[in-house]
């Protein structure tokens, strides 16, 4: 069938409720939960929509987690189905696939600012009754919130994503200085480096046209005590403070210490200029803690430190980091509801969380797996430093989120290329997240 976008994201709740009842054979939502709440006895297939997660000794994580699933319930195969690299891909992907009413995937793996939208769209299954009490107890408070949209869990945890400030401690040492605690400071110990010619770069981050700049701009403004949205999630951005986060980032170009092709990067971007050995700092997610210690894709492999993010001068909010990662949603045409629900929970629960810990370079959504023998021996700084974070909700509790994300990184990224001023910025940011809260924008 066709999809219309904005039909499906910005319809009302009638809307929702005669897209669920269409997408599922005509049964309703009662009927569905019954189905889920329930472990099949006979056998079943399911498919498992799940990308490449990133893994510390060489093995398929992936299929790690499955076989250890099929060993406890022999009468349920999983396979898998490879899904894009890339947050935005994959959303577009799955929209038009689960629009469509396909059965397939069963399961699928989606990120954590995904809730609000594809429960709107009537494309996962609510879950929170097919949980059992306490159930969150045992996560993030951030990763709850992240997962609930108008009262109704839309996502099992699967495994979460931080941001830390990843260093060459190595030139550090050799140039006698500490590991930066403000922006400020950061900036400064980037040119002094920079000088002596042993780096070619001080910063390194993402800025382009993408989801990867929002995830940015949202811990900048934290650091400057920006809020985005008010406490009624109406658009808030504006102020000296929101000032200060654009001209940090303007900054960073201006002076050189980041390259000016920032403008186009995402993630892997910077991170494949770090373990080259083009960059002194990096910004980035948990993941990129493996790769950059890994001597067969890292030339600083054994010469990197990973600390907190930094704060500006004066504030006192460093550590700030963007929530993020990924978890489980059930599609609710799915003809084996029960099973993909009892994948789901295994996924996050005591035996895939360690095993995550052991094997995976993410980390484990389940508070106490991060205090596990199996973290411990893993050494992995992001995990172990993980609880000394502080976590910045993006602003996601909408359906048009897609929309109040572009709000935010197309400003942004015309101040980092010096197109807009950090004040004009602002105002455009300000202006946009109005009209995409109000459904008025593409």
């Amino acid at each position: 069938m066709a999809l219309n976008r904005r039909g499906l994201l910005t319809g009302g709740i009638g809307a929702v409720a005669a897209g669920l009842l269409s997408g599922c054979g005509g049964k309703d939502l009662d009927d569905l939960l019954a189905q889920a709440a329930t472990v099949p006895k006979s056998t079943a297939r399911l498919t498992w929509w799940v990308s490449e997660i990133p893994s510390r000794r060489g093995a398929v994580v992936a299929d790690l987690i499955i076989r250890a699933f099929e060993r406890r319930h022999p009468q349920i195969r999983v396979s898998k189905i490879n899904a894009m690299s890339t947050s935005d891909g994959n959303r577009s992907a799955l929209t038009t696939q689960l629009a469509g009413g396909s059965s397939q995937p069963d399961v699928y793996q989606g990120d954590t600012t995904w809730p609000p939208q594809f429960g709107h769209a009537a494309l996962a299954l609510p879950v929170e009754q097919v949980l059992p009490d306490g159930f969150w107890d045992a996560y993030p408070d951030a990763l709850r919130r992240s997962s609930t949209y108008l009262g109704k869990v839309y996502a099992v945890p699967f495994f979460t994503d931080s941001t830390y400030l990843y260093y060459r401690k190595d030139l550090l040492a050799k140039h006698g200085l500490r590991v930066p605690r403000t922006w400020e400071e950061l900036l400064r110990t980037s040119r002094t480096v920079q000088q002596t010619g042993d780096v070619a770069d001080g910063f390194l981050w993402q800025a382009g046209v993408t989801e990867a700049l929002t995830a940015n701009v949202t811990e900048f403004l934290a650091d400057a005590g920006a809020p985005v949205l008010d406490e009624r999630g109406r658009a808030a951005l504006g102020g000296p403070e929101a000032e200060r986060a654009f001209s940090l980032m303007a900054e960073f170009t201006s002076s050189g210490v980041t390259p000016s092709n920032v403008t186009t990067w995402a993630e892997s971007d910077s991170q494949d200029a770090f373990v080259s050995g083009r960059g002194l700092f990096l910004r980035n997610w948990s993941y990129a803690w493996v790769n950059a210690s890994t001597p067969e894709v890292s030339r600083v492999a054994g010469k990197v430190g990973v600390a907190l993010r930094p704060g500006f001068e004066g504030t006192g909010r460093s550590g700030n980091s963007c929530a993020g990662g990924w978890s489980n949603f059930i599609n609710p045409s799915s003809r084996h509801l029960g099973a993909a629900v009892a994948f789901a929970r295994f996924c996050a629960g005591d035996e895939v969380q360690r095993l995550l810990a052991r094997e995976a370079g993410v980390v484990p959504a389940l508070t106490s797996a991060l205090h596990s023998k199996e973290a411990r021996a893993a050494g992995d700084a992001t995990v172990l430093r993980a609880a000394d974070l502080r976590l910045v909700d993006r602003p996601v509790q909408t359906p048009y989120y897609p929309q109040v994300s572009k709000a935010l990184y197309t400003p942004a990224n015309s101040v980092v290329g010096g197109d807009l001023s950090p004040a004009a910025g602002v105002r455009a940011a300000g202006d946009g997240l109005r009209a995409a809260l109000e459904g008025k924008s593409q």
